[in-house]
């Protein structure tokens, strides 16, 4: 079962939907032609009542399903049609770092544009030590400690949005994540999306000590979606091929496959911490070979991006132009960007 929260022209306000076939039908829909129970009149009702919120869903689709035919302009949408946000109205994003074979790739890239600063160099040699050291024995009656930050969530957007390039950055990148939706605590994975945590990398090594805030927190840099996925779609979370395209050719290639701990890890520490709420959001952490910091080419603006991971779904956005002229670099400079580096900065909405 694909999940869904999205606009349309046609109707006053987002709406929580569920997929049929290739329409976007909104659960109020469904309920009113079937006759169902509650728990789906938003993601937030439908995350805290799990799991008997996706018993009702799940009936509500079947219905759908075999009526679909039924169903009338204003009541069903094609999805290409619609705006998809993201696909639950998010409580809390965070960002774990799971796949270590990405942390060696970017501490490497990274180490090879920062080797001659005496201020993050040092910071990245112990990174890249602490990435390949034995992990420490767990604390006695204490979940292993997984290592997370906290993401913006004034930046937090859904699928087919243009990011807008950040003047500070002549490496703006993206990051393909699988990311599961917290439920509560009788159904603690509500199911699965994919997580673009874009990532401004030449300010990145500045920003060890202090927090990723240049780096992770520009606008519309946490992309979720398109869909919300249920474990029985999904099949096994951990073995699904991604995919990162740009401008219609294969750029980037991996798999979940090379994430080292499961969504219950992160439950388990978190909820040690402090008790989770219904709607929060982890991502697992980037996945290896799919970012131009795992292999040092990157995407220029104006590109159209789609990250697919397999069973997923297709996640899309755009890097915007620069609106005038970038910062200073602390990288050389890509020949693609150049012309940026020439010319007056203009004001947000300038054409």
């Amino acid at each position: 079962m694909k999940l869904i929260r999205f606009a349309s022209a046609k109707l006053p306000k987002p709406c929580f939907g569920v997929v049929v076939r290739d329409q976007a039908v909104p659960f109020a829909v469904l309920q009113s032609k079937a006759g169902t129970s509650p728990y789906v009149a938003d993601s937030r009702s439908y995350l805290a009542n799990l799991p008997d919120s996706e018993r009702v869903a799940k009936q509500l689709l079947a219905w759908g399903e075999q009526h679909l035919g039924e169903l009338g302009d204003g009541e069903r949408f094609p999805l290409n049609a619609v705006r998809l946000l993201e696909p639950v109205e998010v409580v809390a994003l965070f960002d774990f770092g799971l796949t270590p074979r990405h942390l060696k790739n970017s501490s490497d890239t990274m180490m090879k544009y920062e080797k001659d600063n005496p201020q993050t160099a040092p910071l990245l040699q112990a990174f890249a030590k602490l990435v390949l050291a034995p992990k420490p024995t767990p604390v006695p009656g204490q979940p292993e400690r997984l290592a997370f930050y906290k993401s913006n969530m004034n930046a937090i957007v859904g699928d087919g949005e243009t990011v807008p390039w950040p003047p500070y950055s002549s490496f703006l990148d993206v990051e393909p994540e699988l990311a599961v939706v917290y439920g509560n605590e009788k159904q603690p994975v509500a199911g699965f999306c994919i997580f673009n945590d874009v990532s401004a990398r030449d300010v990145q090594a500045t920003e060890f000590i202090g927090g990723f805030c240049m780096t992770k927190d520009m606008a519309k840099g946490n992309q979720l979606g398109p869909f919300l996925v249920t474990l029985d779609e999904v099949g096994d979370p951990y073995n699904l091929k991604v995919k990162v395209v740009v401008n219609g050719t294969v750029k980037y290639q991996g798999s979940t496959s090379e994430i080292d701990h499961k969504a219950e890890d992160m439950f388990a520490w978190l909820g040690f911490i402090c008790p989770i709420k219904s709607g929060s959001v982890m991502g697992f952490g980037t996945i290896p070979d799919c970012t131009g910091l795992d292999i040092d080419d990157f995407i220029d603006p104006g590109s159209d991006i789609e990250i697919t991971i397999e069973r997923l779904g297709t996640l899309r956005c755009r890097f915007a132009e620069p609106n005038g002229k970038l910062l200073p670099c602390r990288w050389p400079v890509r020949e693609p960007l150049k012309k940026y580096h020439g010319q007056s900065f203009g004001h947000a909405g300038d054409s």
